[in-house]
């Protein structure tokens, strides 16, 4: 069992481990990662930073309509209710506790609404409305086809609309050997840190491969940003819970090599509706 799929037992016991992964259970965010203190509360900080950073790059603003897909507990969401007004927000996660916790601890302000739906991203509800943005904010590796929820975006999103992913995107250059360690090692790694609530697969891609995805599908791949070297304080942090939660140095280690050595980069994708 993964670190995550216990996560919300686990806050009752640490509470200072909820006001670190409370909110957001993605990678964090540092403008100058030398200043990161390795902290549960500094890599909290690093959390939301990633979050503001991604609202900043879609160039939200008051009185849109928003899908945030993959929500886990609803961070990206509470920093948007926080910050904007007349919002339409609608969160949704394949893990119904995830979306349960969501509901207890978020409450709308600023003329926001908000709705957490425990559903499956490639198979979206009817919203009775088109949106102005769709995130994607570090969970489509998980998705049964990313092809497929960007169809699913396509038909919930206005002609104007765009789409924002962050993602784990792989070097072209190690293609051939990625698909065997993948399948052999990848999903295991993943699989452990994350939890088999989130996902008992993975597959990285590389950014040709979202641009085809893109092309098919309706979307044009607008701007890409780099931030791999923003997020690497992250991998200290996880990678102690999950040494001192189950021993497993392999897990722990994984991504970060290939992170270091530019094998694998962590990048926001901003992909806009070709109406």
């Amino acid at each position: 069992m993964g670190y995550f799929d216990t996560l919300i037992e686990k806050f009752e016991e640490n509470p200072e481990l909820e006001e670190a992964f409370g909110k957001h259970i993605h990678w964090g965010y540092w403008e100058n990662p030398a200043c990161a203190t390795g902290t549960l509360m500094d890599f909290a900080i690093a959390a939301n930073n990633l979050s503001k950073l991604v609202i900043k790059t879609a160039e939200i603003q008051d009185g849109v309509k928003i899908l945030d897909a993959g929500c886990g507990f609803g961070g990206t969401i509470s920093l948007l209710n926080e910050t904007f007004h007349n919002l339409n927000l609608f969160g949704v996660n394949i893990d119904n506790a995830q979306v349960e916790r969501a509901r207890k601890v978020i409450t709308p302000q600023n003329n926001n609404s908000i709705e957490f739906i425990n559903g499956n991203a490639c198979d979206l509800p009817n919203f009775n409305q088109l949106f102005d943005y769709a995130i994607a904010l570090e969970c489509i590796f998980a998705f049964p086809r990313r092809e497929i929820f960007f169809q699913e975006v396509k038909r919930n999103l206005k002609s104007s609309g765009k789409l924002i992913i962050v993602d784990f995107i792989i070097n072209p250059n190690i293609r051939k050997f990625w698909l065997w360690f993948e399948t052999q090692i990848l999903s295991r790694l993943i699989t452990d840190t994350y939890g088999s609530k989130a996902t008992n697969q993975v597959e990285f891609i590389g950014i040709k491969d979202y641009e085809n995805i893109a092309n098919k599908t309706g979307f044009k791949l607008d701007k890409v940003i780099d931030i791999n070297k923003n997020v690497q304080p992250t991998y200290p942090v996880i990678n102690k819970l999950i040494v001192d939660n189950f021993n497993d140095l392999m897990t722990a280690k994984g991504l970060e090599i290939f992170s270091q050595i530019n094998l694998i980069n962590y990048q926001i994708l901003v992909f806009s509706s070709l109406g």
